[in-house]
């Protein structure tokens, strides 16, 4: 259903109706934003290009044929937030608990969540990262999720859950000696 309405807002879109585009953000922003800071790890980079996304996903609407918005974002994003890496990649790495001092702070915030999200990058399968990406950070319901990706519900509802139950195996430490042997 989510899908169908974005397509049908991309069609407002295209046919002059600004409003539209506070329906397609409201709706895609969630994710896109998830992609990008799973690349750059930076909340404000990721802030930065994501309205950069957005930016050229308007110049360039006139192109849109696919039919998933979603998808099409998301690769706009991705190819955003990589060249944004790629170049950071020639800039100065600083430690800030090091040199916190002058920077003007002396504490860096928790990143726990993020360790979370890369664990299950890691360990799960890609679908498996994916949909517990959409509904649990998203917060898309799992018959969207099934709509957006084309997959059966009853799919996407086993996938998510033995996702979930790896990655609880895995922070309870019960495969930590599994996946250490694997790698």
């Amino acid at each position: 259903m989510i899908k169908e309405s974005l397509e049908k807002a991309v069609e407002r879109l295209q046919a002059g109706d600004a409003s539209a585009f506070d329906y397609i953000y409201d709706n895609t922003y969630k994710v896109v934003f998830f992609v990008v800071h799973n690349i750059v790890r930076n909340k404000e980079t990721a802030e930065d290009i994501v309205h950069d996304t957005y930016i050229t996903a308007l110049k360039h609407l006139d192109t849109y044929a696919s039919n998933n918005l979603l998808a099409w974002l998301t690769t706009i994003a991705k190819r955003q937030a990589l060249n944004s890496y790629n170049r950071g990649k020639r800039e100065r790495v600083t430690d800030f608990q090091a040199e916190g001092d002058a920077f003007g702070s002396t504490s860096m915030p928790d990143d726990e969540t993020i360790g979370l999200i890369e664990t299950a990058e890691r360990v799960l399968s890609p679908d498996e990262f994916q949909i517990v990406v959409m509904c649990a950070v998203a917060g898309y319901r799992r018959r969207e999720v099934s709509k957006m990706l084309d997959m059966p519900i009853s799919t996407v509802s086993y996938r998510y859950s033995s996702a979930l139950d790896k990655l609880k195996r895995i922070l309870n430490g019960e495969e930590n000696e599994k996946y250490r042997k694997e790698n």
